[in-house]
């Protein structure tokens, strides 16, 4: 399955697709030089399939090219963290 993550229009969120479907998104809120990542939500029928974590990669790896520290406040987000801890110098205060 190709997953493609864009930033939305508006710049507030990721959003994944497959085949030109919306399979999910990830909403961000900047607040001077950090991101913070509040809700992630994959469609029912893409659960599974790696598209929460091709949406948090992109966001990560974004936030990463920008050098903004990441707030975490999503569950899904904080645990795909812990097992990639290449991405831990992202937090904030971590």
């Amino acid at each position: 399955m190709q997953v493609d993550v864009k930033l939305s229009p508006g710049g507030d969120s990721f959003v994944a697709t497959v085949d030109g479907r919306r399979a999910g998104r990830l909403e961000l809120v900047r607040r001077d030089g950090v991101i913070v990542y509040p809700h992630t939500k994959v469609e029912p029928a893409y659960e599974g399939n790696g598209v929460g974590a091709a949406l948090v990669r992109t966001a990560l790896d974004a936030a990463r090219a920008e050098e903004a520290k990441v707030v975490p406040l999503c569950w899904f987000v904080r645990e795909w963290i812990d097992r990639h801890p290449d991405y831990a110098d992202l937090v904030q205060g971590g």
